[in-house]
């Protein structure tokens, strides 16, 4: 037969004595180390000031990448059929994205918009001097 043995109680946790508790323990000085106050002047023109040296210092990093759009978005934007957005990519500058036959373009809008500017091309016209008859625009 079998006689009963019996489980020693563990100690609780808290009144361990061979384990720190609390901040004492992964800091070797302690709490007083850790806190300190600081009197800091939140006022507007301070906040101001930090934010635009947080921006110059930002700025200076690297150049503004553009925020590509597809096709779509762009006919949406300029407010033409997206066939027009691809008839006039090489103008308004499209970025093929990928090397297969199907790889998507994308478009920056600020570019494409200048592109307009300079060519002189209004959104909704078919290409060629000669052709006056223009892509139906969205809501035409």
């Amino acid at each position: 037969m079998r006689t009963p043995t019996t489980t020693p109680r563990r100690t609780p946790r808290d009144s361990c004595p061979t384990r720190p508790r609390g901040l004492a323990a992964t800091h070797p000085r302690g709490l007083a180390a850790t806190a300190r106050r600081i009197a800091v002047d939140l006022t507007p023109q301070a906040v101001e000031q930090v934010a635009q040296r947080v921006a110059a210092l930002l700025g200076d990093r690297a150049p503004r990448q553009p925020d590509l759009i597809t096709a779509g978005e762009l006919a949406r934007r300029l407010r033409v059929e997206r066939p027009w957005i691809y008839k006039h990519r090489h103008l308004l500058g499209g970025q093929r994205i990928g090397d297969g036959p199907k790889a998507p373009w994308r478009f920056d809008l600020e570019t494409a918009t200048q592109a307009l500017g300079r060519a002189h091309v209004a959104p909704g016209s078919a290409p060629g001097a000669g052709e006056d008859q223009p892509l139906n625009t969205i809501g035409d």
